[in-house]
């Protein structure tokens, strides 16, 4: 990508750009809640299923009214919802890109 996401379809992009470096494998992606069902590396030989929520911001997750419960990760641009239940699990993909932005925007030239 040139730039960064603007919205959560840019988001959806970003991750599915970056998943299989990030350890994990798309099974599925829907309109509903749950955005993405996922698998995703625990060790060489064992993966986990989850259930992902895109969100260009985390804290959309609440504002759009989505069950605290039914999902596993917010995938999003920005982690801004400091309250966030702590069973969420939070991939913040501007700061994964800072320790490997380098590295990609190398392989894309």
């Amino acid at each position: 990508m040139r730039h960064e996401p603007v919205n959560e379809q840019g988001v959806v992009l970003l991750f599915g750009m970056l998943a299989a470096e990030l350890s994990y494998i798309v099974e599925a992606v829907q309109n509903g809640f749950p955005d993405c069902e996922a698998k995703r590396r625990i060790s060489p030989t064992r993966w986990q299923r989850v259930l992902i929520e895109f969100e260009f911001e985390s804290r959309n997750f609440r504002d759009h009214g989505h069950p605290a419960t039914g999902c596993d990760i917010i995938v999003c641009w920005r982690h801004n919802w400091p309250n966030c239940p702590p069973h969420l699990e939070i991939v913040e993909l501007c700061s994964v890109l800072t320790g490997t932005n380098a590295r990609i925007m190398a392989s894309n030239d």
